[in-house]
């Protein structure tokens, strides 16, 4: 989930205004094009947050939309925009009571180390985030006392997102922000994903539901690795996943996840719960012509 700086401007702007607001005001206030405006107003309108009605623009009457009235009037003299804009809100998801490290915080949204690192220190001064220390490491977390209304909005949006996506009879895994993962005991019209798309890797499996992704795009192998890394519930799917991996090695070396951790601990003899042994990996890995099964 993206919030661009103009369109928390633009939302401040009507949330703040004691009566519906004309486009032509909104680009007046804030010195923008017609065209800019016209694109930040469907972009709101999308994420739950205004309505149009009779050609007037005014704060929708969705959960999103309270709960950002409910953040702005208790943090009215804060920078909005600053706190909300880029893949802060993407972010500030993950952020929570416990203690969580840098590199933890960009391997679980997928923003790099650099960029969760800039937007961490500019929550530092508003008081958003803590940070203690442990070993060498400094660990962040979210500052529930001050801040609650901006958790509960973050959760409030990126919930509406969930829902508008997923199809009703369809079971949610995982929000990315602008996309989602789930899965269904029949075909929806969506882009198949995870274990659906394995046996295009060489990977053939029987499967008992079908894994989707909305908006429908093309997929990458590394998004589809992802997205089965986030569906695995079990130790023969996290096996699957480990001989995916095996097998497109070379495209996904760099895979980022918390669970990559895991997988080249098994790899390389180490036991863990869950997860399958050295000895189930190589036996599976000779059916699928996997010859190297090093970490």
């Amino acid at each position: 989930m993206h919030l661009k700086e103009n369109e928390v401007r633009t939302l401040t702007f009507i949330t703040r205004s004691l009566e519906p607001m004309h486009p032509s005001g909104i680009q007046k206030e804030l010195g923008l094009l017609k065209g800019s405006i016209s694109r930040i107003i469907t972009s709101l309108q999308d994420k739950g947050l205004v309505e149009r009605a009779s050609g007037e623009i005014l704060l929708a009457g969705t959960p999103p939309a309270e709960a950002f009235k409910r953040l702005y009037y208790s943090h009215r003299a804060s920078p909005l925009p600053e706190i909300l804009s880029g893949r802060r809100v993407e972010l500030l998801s993950r952020l929570s009571e416990i203690p969580r490290s840098l590199e933890a915080l960009a391997a679980e949204t997928g923003i790099s180390r650099d960029t969760v690192y800039y937007y961490l220190q500019g929550f530092r001064p508003l008081g958003i985030v803590s940070r203690s220390r442990q070993g060498k490491a400094y660990l962040y977390s979210f500052n529930y006392v001050i801040w609650p209304e901006l958790k509960h909005f973050v959760a409030a949006l990126l919930e509406y997102q969930e829902l508008r996506l997923v199809p009703r009879e369809a079971l949610l895994i995982k929000s990315y922000g602008d996309s989602v993962l789930f899965k269904s005991m029949k075909p929806q019209d969506a882009t198949p994903t995870s274990f659906s798309v394995y046996r295009d890797y060489g990977i053939l499996l029987g499967l008992r539901d079908y894994y989707y992704t909305l908006p429908e795009r093309d997929l990458a192998i590394q998004e589809v690795f992802i997205h089965s890394l986030d569906s695995a519930e079990d130790y023969r799917q996290r096996l699957f996943c480990i001989l995916f991996y095996l097998k497109n090695r070379r495209i996904l070396k760099d895979a980022r996840h918390p669970m990559m951790k895991s997988i080249r601990a098994v790899l390389r003899g180490e036991q863990i719960k869950g997860y399958p042994t050295r000895d189930d990996i190589e036996e599976q890995a000779e059916l699928y012509g996997i010859n190297d099964i090093e970490p």
